[in-house]
């Protein structure tokens, strides 16, 4: 393999706004934990937004990472950019290859710095000309310094699979080790298979089940649903057909299912809702796509279904428990911010983690296509405050706080297609033990959809409010051929 070296074209962003003394030296040991990835174990939560469109000198769309450190002052204190291109990073940046289209985060090898798995889904795979499209997934190890300069190649599809189109990291397999569930877009069945840890090990992947939708993993979520302390795999999955979330667990020597329903969310997340130490599972933007389901309600009622729709299953009770509880919240639920209005999407992207130290955790329902006064598709995120019934309290009403580029606060403008809340995230950026959101618009600086070569931003919300929110974007790290920064967030 030859020698890697940062890009040409995104020199001076990896190290822009550094600050001396936030970056442990060489051999520090990690901090102690805190919510959200901390790639330098600085005890700051970190974030990551994949640039899978991003240009690496000329080649378009290999994609590269751009990752915003936390500290005092929050995400994007200082900065990276990790490509390809990058010392220890395997593969080498091409045309086309997408590197950073799906960003997950963990401790896979158990040092305290955590890690960031990444899905490279135009990856070709050997000299084959005829045989392309396989997709792959790296692991790129956190270190003290700040860098992420060891590396594995973790899986590999097959030609026209797209391994990597969607990920989830956990232990699923209850031995130990991280593994990673791997989503093939283009597979046979639609599958979605298991890369059994260690993940510092070459192991292959192992076709452990399969969605049976012909053609789409949909969205992956990792979390303890039956309260056991053990971690189980979510799947929601659909087709023209048919639309499923299920559940699965580890039965001793494959993944089983063990609850499903007709709906499918096209974003999902886990969290504790409720504060009985049982996560709960969120299905953003929900829909049931087969006719023949739709009269089991499973998405709650239809008048909700205007504007788009976010349905909340309550974990409790074990397995047979799960699911016997759920909400069901739009934009004209009582308490929620703003007013449902047709092709809104609100909740088609979710966050999930607690924001006010109160032990539960909030729920961010990103609404890209909502209107802002005049401007189309502007966007806006909304927190969903928890208590103890979960979102909504016993009368049915929610505690909920909107905002957007022309909210109190928060820098910018709300104009036509920005899509703020087109990617959510949540850390503990500035340490001040409470979570803070990041909310990408990937449209910022675009006209009507015009692709230009440098379009996106990620905005922070502090404890989710906008009171010293700042923007983040690719003019300020000096980034080039950053297109559609901020669309994908790892978390």
């Amino acid at each position: 393999m030859r020698s890697k070296r940062l890009s040409a074209a995104l020199l001076g962003a990896a190290t822009v706004l550094m600050s001396a003394g936030l970056v442990p030296t060489a051999g520090a040991a990690p901090a102690a934990a805190v919510q959200g990835p901390d790639f330098n174990g600085d005890g700051y939560a970190d974030a990551v937004t994949g640039v899978y469109r991003g240009d690496v000198d000329d080649r378009q769309s290999a994609g590269y990472l751009h990752v915003l450190y936390g500290g005092a002052g929050g995400a994007g204190t200082s900065t990276a950019t990790v490509s390809q291109d990058s010392p220890g990073v395997p593969g080498t940046s091409e045309k086309n290859d997408w590197f950073g289209s799906s960003v997950a985060t963990a401790d896979v090898d158990g040092d305290g710095f955590t890690d960031v798995v990444v899905g490279v889904l135009g990856e070709d795979v050997g000299s084959d000309s005829s045989a392309t499209g396989h997709g792959s997934v790296v692991v790129l190890y956190g270190s003290s310094g700040g860098s992420f300069e060891r590396g594995r190649t973790i899986a590999q599809g097959p030609p026209g699979g797209g391994a990597g189109a969607s990920l989830a990291v956990g232990d699923f397999t209850r031995d130990g080790a991280v593994d990673v569930a791997v989503g093939l877009t283009h597979g046979e069945f639609g599958e979605v298979t298991l890369r059994p840890g260690p993940l510092t090990e070459d192991k292959p992947l192992t076709h452990l089940l399969d969605t049976g939708f012909g053609g789409n993993s949909g969205a992956l979520v990792a979390g303890d649903f039956e309260g056991n302390g053990k971690t189980d795999l979510a799947i929601s999955s659909y087709s023209n057909d048919y639309s499923r979330t299920t559940l699965w667990r580890w039965n001793g020597s494959a993944l089983q299912e063990y609850w499903k329903s007709p709906t499918v969310g096209y974003d999902i997340t886990a969290g504790d809702f409720d504060g009985d130490s049982v996560d709960d599972l969120a299905l953003g933007h929900c829909l049931i796509t087969a006719e023949a389901d739709r009269s089991t309600g499973a998405c709650g009622p239809d008048e909700s279904a205007k504007g788009g729709k976010v349905r909340v299953f309550y974990g409790g009770g074990g397995a047979e428990g799960f699911g016997t509880r759920a909400h069901t919240i739009n934009q004209d639920t009582p308490g929620v911010a703003g007013t449902a209005e047709d092709a809104d999407n609100f909740g088609i992207e979710l966050s999930a983690g607690d924001l006010n130290g109160d032990g539960r955790d909030e729920l961010v329902a990103g609404t890209p296509a909502e209107a802002i006064g005049t401007a189309a598709r502007a966007g806006s995120a909304t927190v969903l405050t928890s208590g103890p019934e979960g979102l909504l309290d016993a009368t049915g009403t929610a505690k909920s706080a909107a905002w957007h580029q022309d909210s109190a606060g928060v820098p910018g403008a709300a104009e036509v297609n920005d899509e703020f809340g087109s990617a959510l995230a949540i850390g503990d950026y500035d340490g001040d033990g409470d979570g803070d959101v990041t909310a990408g618009a990937y449209h910022e600086n675009s006209a009507e959809y015009d692709q230009t070569r440098n379009t996106g931003g990620v905005w922070t919300l502090p404890n989710g409010t906008g009171t010293g929110s700042k923007a983040l974007t690719p003019a300020l790290f000096g980034l080039r051929g950053a297109l559609y920064y901020g669309q994908i967030l790892g978390r």
